[in-house]
Formats: structure tokens, C-alpha cells, sequence
């Protein structure tokens, strides 16, 4: 709760009408989730322009809007506040309400795994404080704030994730939420199209490591060496680093056992057993770096790997789905790069089957120069053990076109739009195969798994 004075204050704004002790319950950004008294902001994004839905949220009881121009309201709102930009002001408004709380913030960010460990890291903190968790991939200048604005008296730790495209993207996240704990997953090909290259994605990355830099705690990967470089200018109050490859480390994993579909199993620090349920030994990585946050907050590793036995994967990130024909999909749609891409297929392709395995892959996005090249070269990698190989999307196509080189075997089916895909995909699959669902997010493969459990019926594992 704020009143319009403090978003003045916080933004710089102009009060251009109103009663600046008017109280604000809430901000939304969505005219259809406004409640009475609410205030909403008038994003401006790639695709809408929230000043269009102004007349529609004052409709739905908004007294107070926020914009950066002036549609011809004057007579029909209690509250106007004019900004220079309004995503800019979502930000400081959400900084400003975030230091009203003492509360602990943490922040992921990442390559590949962020979701996944803040699921974790939320988890196991859960059960000793008051945790609120960005809801699903809410990490980006609309999502970070929104989350922040859930804050409440009670909660006792904020666990965030942070992802941008552009340089000083986390920068300005972090401004606004200020974290005194930072992990960082690892570094690889994402955000291409706008970073350049994966020297530009660490540097996007560092700017988290800015923001603890001589008073925050750090959750390091010492596996990936373009973490550790970019950590080498900083001092942090603590350090903490976990990997696989490296030993007398703060928190390392050995002795790894992948049990296929049903996980993993290993020894964290030569003593303490391990075993998740949740398939892909990447997902090692993440468990070790949400032990490692665990452990800052004083609780003990016996207790924490108890809890992550019964963690389960969060929405279309492995997720395991059984259709009634004896079909089992793993559902890992929520988005793609090279290496998760690349994780993933060597994940899948270790599964028994009574059946046969069938990899559905959509394009990998935001790759810029290097789309054709990254996606040849997951033709390349593509590893044995998988029997049909279906593509969809004009990038996802020379993955396949890869393979046809190499590979004779393989079974290989092209699309370029992903109905054509729903449209065949029901005479391609029989009874008792498994198949891997995965692309980037605005490749909405999850469409596909909604056509398979229309023809054939699902039941929830």
C-alpha cells in the first residue's frame, strides 16, 4: 500500500490532478485485474501500449493512473500522475516499496537453471521462514517489480529471478530490489541477437555481482570459468562456490549416479547423500547451488537433501506427462538455448523405452548471427539413442539438415509452423514411445503436448 505522494517521490512524477494522500492498494499493469481504488500503469511494451486500456481500468475502479502521455481522461479519474516513462517509473515505485521491508532477497540469474533453482531455493527455505518466490519466469523490468509489489509485512525472503536481454538490464533489477544474496547458474549462448556473443552474456551477468560488490553474499558455479572470471574484480561478505569437475571446494558433487528418468543420485562433500527425483544430472548443478543458499541461512545439509528428495520439477521444465496409449511426453517447453537444448537431448536419450524415443525440437531464439550455425551444430551433437526426430520452425530445420549428413537412421520429419506438427504428430506417434517436447518460449510448443492429450487422454503422474 502506498499513497500517490510516496509514487511521486519514488518516480519524480507530476501530480497533474488529484489528492497526493490518496491511498493506492495496489498497482496493476492488466485493466482487467484492477480492483476499486487501485492504481494502473500504462506500460508501454513491444507488442501493446497500456495507455489504450486506460478508459477500461477506470471502468474497473481505478482512481489513481500512471502514464507518460495524456489521453483525454481529465474529467474521469480522481488521480493522474504524469512520468517520464512509465516501465522506468514500475521500477522505482517497486524499489521504493521494497525498502519499506526488512526482508532478505535473493537473486538467480543464469544461462540455463534459474527457474529451477529458485523453485528449490524457495522450497527449502520454506520450511523455516516466510518465503515469497517470483511467480513462474517473472524475471525480467515488468516481472521483478510486480513480484516485489507482493511483498508483505510477514514475508521474510524474496526470491527472485533475473533475466535481460540488454546491458544494464539487471542492473536497473537490481536497483530496484537490491539482494544481499546473488547466484549465478552459468553462462552460455542466449540473448545473442542482442548480447553479441557469450563474453557480452557474462557481462550482462557481472552486473548482478555489481550490486553485492563489498557487503553481499555470492553463490558461484566454479565449473563455468566465465562465472569465476567475472566474480575475480569483486569482494563479497561470502563467497560461496559449488561445482562437479572440482573438489575442496565449498560444496562439490561426486559419485554421481544417473538413475535415467527417476534422477540422480550423488555424494555432496564426500558424505552427504543426494537423491533427486527429478531426471537430468544438470539439475546436480542447481541442487548444489540451492544447498549452498541454504546453508547462508544457517541450515544444516542433512536436513536440506532430506527436502529435495521430494522437490519436484517446476512446469515444462522436464515435466513429466503419461498419456492413456502408454505415451510419455516430457514436457521441457518453457524455453531453449544450445546447451539446455543440448542437456536435454542427452537426458532424454538415456531413457529405456518399450517403445521408441521421438524428440520434438523448435527453434532456439534470440541467437542473432549465429541462429543457422548453433542450430547446425546441435545437428551435430546430436547424441544416439533417440529414433525420430521431428523439427519445427524456419532454425530448428538445419538441425535436422544436420543430421541427414551423418546419420541415416534417424527418422526425420521438418515443419515450419507448429500446427502442421499437431496436425501429423498423432500418426507418427504409437503406443509406448516416449517423446521430448522442447523449444524456446515463443515457439509455444506446448501446443503440441495439448494436441496429444486431446487425441489420446492424460492422467497426472
Amino acid at each position: 500500500m502506498l499513497t500517490v505522494s510516496e509514487i511521486i517521490e519514488a518516480t519524480q512524477g507530476t501530480l497533474v490532478k488529484g489528492n497526493p494522500n490518496s491511498i493506492v492498494p495496489k498497482i496493476s499493469i492488466d485493466s482487467r485485474r484492477i480492483n476499486k481504488k487501485d492504481a494502473f500503469i500504462a506500460i508501454v511494451g513491444k507488442q501493446f501500449d497500456g495507455h489504450r486500456f486506460i478508459n477500461d481500468a477506470i471502468k474497473n475502479g481505478a482512481e489513481t493512473v500512471i502514464l507518460h502521455k495524456m489521453p483525454n481522461i481529465y474529467e474521469l479519474i480522481s488521480n493522474i500522475i504524469l512520468v517520464n516513462d512509465t516501465k522506468e517509473a514500475l521500477l522505482k515505485i517497486a524499489g521504493y516499496y521494497r525498502q519499506k521491508f526488512r526482508v532478505k532477497v535473493i537473486a538467480i540469474t543464469g544461462s540455463n537453471g534459474k527457474t529451477t533453482t529458485k523453485e528449490m531455493i524457495a522450497y527449502i527455505l520454506a520450511q523455516k521462514f516466510k518465503v515469497l518466490k517470483a511467480p513462474e519466469s517473472f524475471n525480467n523490468d515488468i516481472g521483478v517489480p510486480l513480484t516485489l509489489f507482493q511483498i508483505r509485512p510477514e514475508t521474510e525472503v524474496v526470491v527472485l529471478e533475473m533475466e535481460m536481454n540488454e546491458f544494464g538490464g539487471i542492473r536497473k533489477l537490481t536497483k530496484a530490489a537490491m539482494p544481499q544474496i546473488g547466484v549465478i547458474t552459468n553462462i552460455g549462448d542466449t540473448h545473442l541477437e542482442f548480447l553479441k556473443d557469450r563474453h557480452g552474456v557474462a557481462l550482462e551477468k557481472q552486473e548482478l555481482l555489481e550490486a553485492l560488490n563489498g557487503h553481499g553474499s555470492a553463490v558461484l558455479n566454479r565449473d563455468d570459468p566465465m562465472v569465476v572470471k567475472i566474480a575475480e574484480p569483486f569482494e563479497f561478505y561470502k563467497k560461496l562456490y559449488f561445482g562437479i569437475n572440482h573438489k575442496n571446494i565449498d560444496l562439490w558433487a561426486e559419485k554421481i549416479v544417473n538413475l535415467s528418468e527417476e534422477g540422480s543420485k550423488c555424494l555432496i562433500n564426500g558424505q552427504y547423500l543426494l537423491h533427486l527425483k527429478i531426471p537430468g544430472i544438470y539439475n546436480i548443478y542447481n541442487a548444489l547451488s540451492a544447498i549452498s543458499v541454504g546453508l547462508l541461512f544457517e541450515l544444516k545439509i542433512t536436513d536440506i537433501t532430506e527436502m529435495l528428495y521430494y522437490f519436484k520439477s517446476p512446469n515444462m521444465r522436464m515435466e513429466k506427462v503419461t498419456l492413456l496409449n502408454g505415451v510419455t511426453v516430457f514436457n521441457d517447453a518453457y524455453n531453449a538455448n544450445p546447451q539446455s537444448m543440448q542437456a536435454a537431448l542427452l537426458t532424454f536419450a538415456n531413457f529405456s523405452t518399450n517403445g521408441r524415443k521421438i524428440a520434438i525440437l523448435g527453434d532456439m531464439c534470440e541467437l542473432g548471427e549465429q541462429s543457422i550455425s548453433l542450430h547446425r551444430k546441435v545437428g551435430t551433437q546430436f547424441p544416439a539413442g533417440i529414433d525420430i526426430l521431428i523439427t519445427v520452425g524456419k532454425y530448428a530445420y538445419y538441425i535436422a539438415e544436420e543430421i541427414k549428413k551423418n546419420n541415416k537412421s534417424l527418422e526425420l520429419y521438418s515443419y515450419f509452423d507448429i500446427n502442421d506438427v499437431c496436425n501429423n504428430v498423432v500418426d507418427i506417434v504409437k503406443n509406448n514411445d516416449k517423446i521430448l517436447i522442447k523449444g524456446s518460449r515463443a515457439m509455444k510448443m506446448e501446443t503440441i503436448l495439448e494436441c496429444l492429450k486431446e487425441k489420446y487422454g492424460w492422467k497426472a503422474d
